[in-house]
């Protein structure tokens, strides 16, 4: 339970530092970068004792995770979002070994996905309504 309260509060410090740094960053380059690193994360799990195609699986995982996030900054912002949400998912298929079993710490696929599901809701909820802003601005600006 202590992994979920963790996985929240890293979820609303990510937040927190997102709209922080936003005069530096733009939120599409961070909400992507997140979506990048979160992803190879456990290309580095996958490095402790699995087997080779395990690792090739996390890699190919990961690399789709890098593409949507790709995808999502040059153009469409709200699918990084739904990538973060989507490697929720993939978190659940590490719960003890759920679908995947894998060299990882216990805790680790409960943190990542409530924090995941925190900032995935957050990025879409942020990019759905930067877009119907954009909208309205072009419709009222015709």
């Amino acid at each position: 339970m202590m992994a979920a309260f963790y996985g929240l509060l890293t979820g609303l410090g990510i937040i927190f530092l997102t709209v922080l740094l936003v005069k530096y960053f733009s939120t599409k380059l961070m909400a992507a970068t997140i979506l990048c690193a979160i992803a190879f994360i456990y290309v580095g799990f996958s490095l402790q004792g699995n087997t080779v195609s395990y690792i090739i699986l996390v890699v190919l995982v990961a690399a789709l995770f890098y593409f949507l996030a790709l995808m999502g900054y040059t153009k469409s912002p709200a699918l990084i979002g739904y990538g973060t949400l989507l490697h929720g998912v993939w978190d659940v298929f590490h719960h003890h070994g759920f679908i995947i079993k894998a060299s990882i710490p216990d805790y680790w696929p409960l943190y990542c996905l409530v924090t995941d599901l925190v900032t995935g809701i957050y990025f879409v909820m942020y990019f759905t309504r930067r877009k119907k802003e954009d909208q309205l601005n072009n419709v009222f600006l015709k």
